[in-house]
């Protein structure tokens, strides 16, 4: 579903106290959320409807006579994934860039690559636990983990090139997407004028990088209004006068791609050429791009959030009076020629040896990092998990088990209060079932009755911490306590009762469930 959006960061009357000014602020904020305002980083957000844009306009002009600003403002395209008419493709845009891990990160893939010093490298154990996207607009980079199921699940039209690891310890290995198809130019937004377009930066007129232009400065618009709706043109004149430079506001369309030249593979690259502000240089930068399939794959194994994910927009033919880019040009060159991938992939083999021959020692298990992991397969997979437990709940847990839960497992437990973490190597490939706070004392009741009923008694020193789908319970050994509110963990057999697994701390526990996978 496509939808118009308007958007602006509101500013408190001049004179007020900075809290004054905060409480005025929330109040004021507050009278937006019968019109579905959303606010993020102090940008409020709204589903620009004709009812919305009257309602909004009334409010503002009043809170203009109280003196009220804004700082800054837009009025935007959005595209919206649902049943009725789902997206078919989407761009995959990094949350965190992470840069600083990446070095000669190929940010211009006209630079040559011809020896070790111009390999790209990546110092792997500095990447944060649970990211399996780094990068950013100008370059992705993808995960082994990544990779791996979109082997397993054959999707077409991507190949990997390995990041020489240049870290200190053995950590998940990052690789360059490389894909064989292009998405297409994309097309200009409507309200475009391509004329007054500048030819530098991503408004290159060079024929091999010329793509669509989704924004554009106010002056490089068409003459005809924009938006077309007289309420919408408006309500951003009443936005200007508010705005604290008196700037004008921002318009941003979604990225458009013609139906005729979509490739018929799962991912496919997209165009972000650079043309340079002081030279005749243009600089090469390819996207990454996938269709609905992978997507759905990707999702589901817990690689990409929807916040990773950018919709496109998949339309017959131009807007009237916009050119067809693809039919113009023809298709754009590749990230690399065949000459180039063919040295690329004899430096790699070079530098993969070498790794092999001179592994890296694991890292000592870390709390912090594991429950940043925890952190991080929530947000993804934020259905599957449950909210943190608080103080008072884990309080009455403890009573209700009659023992003091670590304080390690707690610090679990104020992440997520019960969790389904799938794809567990510990299930077998199957989920792993993290025991909710609250439930601690019944379910730890119900498995002791369970091991009873084969003959074996549980000791009263273990707590029950996690559930497997294939039966197996693993479970906090109190009789073995550690430094720092930490204890032993093992996980027993449904089987037999005996212990199959042990380890030496919840965070070597919590981090193998978390990251190995089958």
């Amino acid at each position: 579903m496509l939808r118009n959006v308007v958007h602006f960061l509101l500013v408190s009357p001049d004179g007020l106290s900075e809290k004054k000014g905060k409480a005025w602020q929330e109040e004021h904020l507050a009278l937006l959320a019968p019109l579905g305002a959303e606010t993020k980083d102090d940008i409020t957000t709204i589903d620009a409807t004709p009812a919305h844009v009257g309602q909004l306009f009334k409010l503002l002009r009043q809170w203009r006579k109280e003196g009220a600003r804004v700082n800054g403002y837009g009025y935007s395209e959005e595209l919206v994934d649902d049943e009725r008419r789902p997206v078919e493709w989407f761009t995959i845009e990094p949350t965190g860039t992470h840069y600083e891990a990446f070095e000669n990160w190929w940010q211009d893939l006209e630079q040559p690559i011809e020896t070790r010093d111009d390999y790209l490298s990546v110092r792997a154990d500095g990447l944060k636990p649970g990211v399996h996207v780094a990068g950013g607009y100008l370059q992705v980079y993808v995960s082994e983990r990544f990779k791996a199921v979109v082997e397993a699940h054959r999707l077409a039209g991507i190949e990997f090139v390995w990041i020489r690891d240049i870290g200190k310890y053995r950590a998940m290995q990052w690789y360059f997407p490389v894909c064989s198809q292009c998405l297409g130019r994309g097309v200009d937004a409507a309200f475009i004028d391509a004329t007054k377009l500048s030819g530098k930066g991503y408004q290159t007129l060079d024929p091999r990088g010329r793509h669509g232009q989704t924004s554009a400065e106010p002056k490089q618009h068409k003459r005809e209004a924009f938006p077309a709706d007289a309420a919408g043109r408006q309500l951003l004149r009443l936005l200007r006068s508010m705005e604290l430079l008196k700037r004008p506001g921002g318009s941003e369309s979604v990225p458009r791609f013609l139906q005729k030249y979509l490739p018929d593979t799962d991912f496919a690259y997209t165009i972000r050429d650079l043309a340079d502000y002081d030279e005749p240089v243009l600089h090469r930068h390819r996207g990454l791009a996938m269709n609905r399939k992978a997507c759905g794959v990707l999702k589901a194994n817990g690689l990409m959030s929807d916040e990773e994910l950018r919709p496109v927009l998949v339309v017959e033919r131009p807007p009237r009076g916009v050119e067809n880019l693809d039919r113009r040009y023809g298709p754009p060159p590749p990230a690399f020629s065949p000459e180039q991938m063919a040295r690329i992939r004899e430096l790699e083999a070079r530098a993969w040896a070498e790794h092999v021959a001179h592994p890296r020692p694991p890292r000592a298990p870390d709390l912090a990092r594991s429950l940043a992991l925890l952190r991080s397969r929530k947000r993804r997979t934020p259905k599957g998990f449950a909210r943190p437990a608080t103080p008072k709940t884990i309080a009455q847990a403890a009573k209700a088990l009659g023992a003091v839960i670590p304080t390690a497992w707690q610090k679990v437990l104020r992440v997520s209060s019960g969790g389904r973490i799938e794809n567990c190597a510990l299930a077998s490939g199957q989920a792993a079932l993290i025991v909710p706070a609250e439930k601690l004392a019944k379910s730890r009741q119900t498995e002791a009755d369970y091991y009873g009923d084969i003959g074996v008694k549980l000791p009263d020193s273990l707590v029950l911490a996690m559930t497997t789908e294939i039966g197996d319970s693993i479970w906090l050994d109190l009789a073995r306590p550690k430094p720092g509110g930490d204890c032993r963990v093992i996980m027993i057999s449904h089987e037999t009762g005996g212990e199959r697994r042990e380890w030496s701390s919840i965070a070597e526990f919590l981090e193998e469930s978390l990251t190995a996978e089958v």
